[in-house]
């Protein structure tokens, strides 16, 4: 009997499972397809490695191989097929089972991974963990100044766990051992860095962000703030309800952010904003990503301030989470943010307005060369009228 194969439409052999393995049965299933010779050879692929390859490997590793290679051919780093410890460190993740030590880290651009920030009341400031601690090892495994968000998700974990973070101190080595905890920390703070110059500086955007903003700007406010510097550095993003919330308290009303489909729609998050915006700062760095650059993409699109520091990281896609069978899950990106303007931020990033290369140590006030340049930036111009 001849088979024909028509354009867009492949006859697949029925895959059926049979005391753990799987078996090829018959021609019995008709599905479209883009390119009818691929599926063929894939299939082939997989038939031959069943049968003829040396050592034991199971019909689970090839075919979650496969999906894993799908998901590779796209060539994009937010999207993954998780299995196993990934997908369970997920779900911590998303179901907020998970916990941290209080800390904000960041490295030098070179090397090293420091400790920049110590949060009051965490489990790490308890155990003695210090700004500028150096972190040389997290639980016997090195760290790498070029991977943060792979040291941070090994600090980070199950709430009521441990974690041991090997650490350089004075030119000593020490290992500090850390509970994790689910305590809720704070995402925003702030002081006032001059006269009528105030900082409030924002972690991440979480769900309670903008309440903290508003808090910490109104607090502010009655110290006599008349100008503000953002410091969006260290920031990895978040919730886009967060950060349009955020803006709408700082930027004139309008279009903050939009997000396109790959079916052309598109959804846009205006703001009614306020008005009398303060002259505003926005500080930036390569780890300032997805939420932090939409807030100084709106910054620059409505001409509402000025960015400074260096070229974002460049992470603009949205991503949705699609469970499989057991511990599995697609993670995928579908759709990209645009700036107010229309702008792309994926693998482009936010250009600053004023590039300063930055020295010192981070969120120091007295080393840290970029928020120093941001304050010499407000103090050069006339204060705005009473």
């Amino acid at each position: 009997m001849k088979l024909s194969i028509k354009k867009k439409m492949l006859i697949l052999w029925l895959i059926s499972v049979s005391a753990g393995s799987i078996s090829l049965t018959g021609l019995l299933l008709l599905t479209a397809t883009g390119d009818s010779a691929a599926l063929l050879r894939l299939m082939r692929t997989y038939k031959t490695i069943h049968q003829e390859y040396f050592l034991g490997v199971s019909d689970t590793e090839l075919l979650n191989g496969a999906a894993q290679g799908m998901v590779d051919a796209l060539g994009d780093p937010y999207s993954n097929f998780l299995t196993g410890d990934a997908f369970d460190s997920l779900m911590e993740q998303t179901n907020g089972e998970y916990g941290g030590i209080g800390v904000v880290i960041g490295s030098d651009g070179e090397a090293h991974t420091y400790v920049l920030s110590v949060f009051p009341g965490s489990t790490a400031e308890a155990s003695g963990l210090l700004p500028g601690d150096e972190i040389l090892m997290v639980d016997d495994a090195p760290v790498s100044a070029a991977d943060l968000e792979s040291t941070a998700q090994k600090i980070r974990g199950l709430s009521g766990t441990e974690v041991t973070l090997s650490v350089l101190r004075d030119e000593m080595e020490k290992n500090i051992t850390v509970s994790r905890s689910d305590v809720n920390l704070p995402t925003v703070q702030s002081y006032m860095a001059d006269d009528g110059i105030g900082y409030i500086h924002i972690y991440s955007f979480s769900s309670h962000t903008a309440e903290e903003f508003r808090t910490q700007y109104e607090k502010l406010r009655e110290a006599g703030m008349d100008r503000l510097i953002l410091d969006l550095r260290m920031n990895p993003g978040g919730l886009i309800d967060s950060v349009v919330a955020v803006a709408d308290q700082i930027l004139s009303g309008g279009p903050v952010v939009s997000y396109q489909e790959k079916n052309g729609n598109t959804q846009v998050f205006s703001i009614k904003g306020t008005d009398d915006p303060l002259p505003l700062v926005v500080l930036m760095d390569r780890n300032s990503a997805s939420a932090s650059e939409i807030l100084a993409g709106a910054v620059q699109d409505k001409k509402a301030g000025t960015v400074m520091g260096e070229r974002s990281y460049g992470k603009g896609t949205v991503q949705v989470i699609h469970p499989m069978d057991g511990r599995e899950a697609l993670k995928l990106s579908v759709a990209q943010y645009l700036t107010a303007a229309g702008r792309r931020i994926d693998k482009i990033g936010i250009e600053p307005d004023i590039p300063v290369t930055q020295t010192g140590r981070l969120f120091d006030p007295g080393a840290d060369s970029v928020l120093q340049e941001a304050i010499r930036f407000f103090q050069s111009r006339p204060a705005p009228e009473k």
